[in-house]
């Protein structure tokens, strides 16, 4: 096997990306985990909606999935570390790293669920290039979410410049040319919906879009709902406990989940807002054959040694069980982590 086949099989493996339309995924033995109980919490009625159809899918191998809907952002990484629950799929991985810091825990990602671009909306304009010279342009005043969003309007939407555009955590004093004289209007991400008409535009998260009259589809400008820029880091993920992590039986509501009619009901649920992840990521990887795969290097450093030393040249590892945002979580109930 070439070495391009062998990273992107072991980043797959270490990920635990179940890709269940690969000749090389497993048949499940019928009943293998009947009687079976697995406990998940997620954040948001969205969630719960999607989690809820996935349990009917798991009652049919006799495993009882039960969902549990939390209020916060802090509550499903602790009920999971104190052992309430067995799984989480609520965060992405720049927030898990962030909380694992804070409470020295090593909660793991196995799968992804799905991505969550950023959106920019208008009610007045239909295009980026209709942005008016001194525009006001709302966004999140959450750190992580502000700087993620400076990021993104100034590398990709060209709005204006930044005085080293490699720095990761940008604020609105980083920014250096500014042809336009574009305002950032920085508000708790809540009250963006609210203030759009006293802005020219604003970046809504998908949590708090039901409480506007835009869908998805009206944003004037969107990032990361293809392979080419997707951000692994900021793609929603389930997570369990570091001893789980090769859990069989956790891999399996993974692998449930990963499947057409799933993406079918993320999208039919959320209007198009959520991206089914586990394509894109793979078409990410095979794009970047060396990219670091977050919160899962060691992993993959393994699965690599692993697989050189033993496995077949003809058996990559296409099927194993796969692998979302801030520094201080909000505390509002929401659907999605902040971008």
């Amino acid at each position: 096997m070439s070495n391009l086949l062998r990273k992107i099989g072991a980043g797959i493996a270490a990920l635990g990306l179940a890709f269940t339309n690969l000749s090389a995924t497993p048949v499940h033995a019928q009943n293998e985990f009947e009687g079976k109980t697995v406990k998940i919490g997620v954040v948001g009625s969205t969630m719960k909606d999607i989690m809820t159809y996935v349990a009917e899918k798991a009652a049919k191998e006799g495993i009882t999935l039960e969902v549990t809907e939390l209020n916060d952002y802090n509550t499903p990484n602790t009920a999971l570390l104190d052992g309430d629950i067995d799984m989480n799929a609520f965060q992405h991985q720049v927030f898990l790293d962030d909380w694992n810091k804070a409470h020295n825990a090593e909660l793991q990602n196995i799968g992804y669920t799905f991505a969550v671009p950023l959106r920019l909306y208008s009610s007045k304009y239909k295009s980026l290039d209709e942005l008016p010279e001194k525009a006001k342009i709302a966004i999140s005043s959450d750190p992580v979410g502000s700087a993620y969003a400076i990021k993104v309007l100034a590398t990709d939407a060209k709005l204006f410049t930044l005085k080293d555009p490699d720095m990761e955590s940008p604020t609105k004093d980083d920014i250096a040319d500014n042809p336009k004289g574009i305002e950032l209007v920085e508000l708790d991400a809540a009250q963006i919906p609210t203030s759009m008409p006293d802005v020219d535009a604003g970046i809504i998260q998908d949590s708090f879009l039901k409480a506007t009259e835009f869908k998805p589809t009206d944003a004037i400008y969107i990032y990361g709902d293809k392979a080419d820029t997707l951000n692994l880091k900021r793609t929603n993920i389930f997570a369990v406990r570091k001893e789980d992590k090769d859990n069989k039986l956790y891999q399996r509501i993974v692998q449930l989940f990963q499947e057409e009619d799933v993406a079918k009901k993320i999208t039919e649920i959320s209007e198009g807002g959520l991206i089914p992840a586990w394509d894109l990521v793979k078409e990410y990887l095979e794009k970047h054959p060396d990219a670091e795969l977050p919160g899962m290097q060691a992993a993959s450093s393994s699965a690599s040694s692993s697989e050189e030393s033993s496995a077949p040249e003809a058996a990559p590892a296409d099927a194993a069980s796969e692998g979302a945002p801030a520094t201080t979580p909000p505390q509002q109930p929401a659907q999605t982590m902040p971008q």
